[in-house]
């Protein structure tokens, strides 16, 4: 399948949120959060959309200062597993070396081995853990890509 990486559009943040929920269920953003994060100036989204342009997958970063946060990133669960992914993770790293920023800070479920291997592919490292962080009681593991040397 071929896919298409561009930023996401207001007309697809309902969508955006739907897969949200589908994905992380209980530590899902509400719609009013979508919005709120998709009007902000500091922010920029991308969309993965498969070839019939059907939004499949989605991450966006918060640009604060000299670092920068990424602040969600999810692939429909029947598309993981495909490389999305690293693709889009690639692109989001793409904007943050532009805007040079000198490191990216993340937070993920610390039971969500996918994703914790592809960001320590991309040579995110642990940095902090904090305990009981989602709604559902799991722990949140802070990963940080330092680009200070590069």
């Amino acid at each position: 399948m071929k896919i298409q990486i561009e930023e996401l559009g207001w007309w697809q943040v309902a969508k955006a949120q739907k897969i949200d929920h589908e994905t992380f269920n209980a530590s899902a953003w509400s719609i009013e959060t979508f919005w709120s994060e998709f009007s902000q100036r500091n922010r920029y989204y991308l969309a993965v959309n498969d070839e019939n342009k059907e939004l499949i997958g989605f991450g966006g970063i918060a640009f604060n200062g000299s670092d920068c946060d990424l602040q969600t990133m999810v692939i429909k669960k029947e598309h993981q597993g495909k490389g999305f992914g690293t693709k889009l993770l690639d692109e989001l790293l793409l904007k943050v070396s532009k805007q040079k920023s000198q490191r990216v800070f993340l937070e993920v479920v610390s039971d969500n081995e996918k994703a914790i291997n592809l960001y320590k592919s991309k040579n995110f490292q642990q940095v902090a853990k904090r305990a009981n962080y989602y709604p559902n009681g799991k722990d949140a593991l802070i990963m940080q890509l330092d680009l200070r040397s590069n």
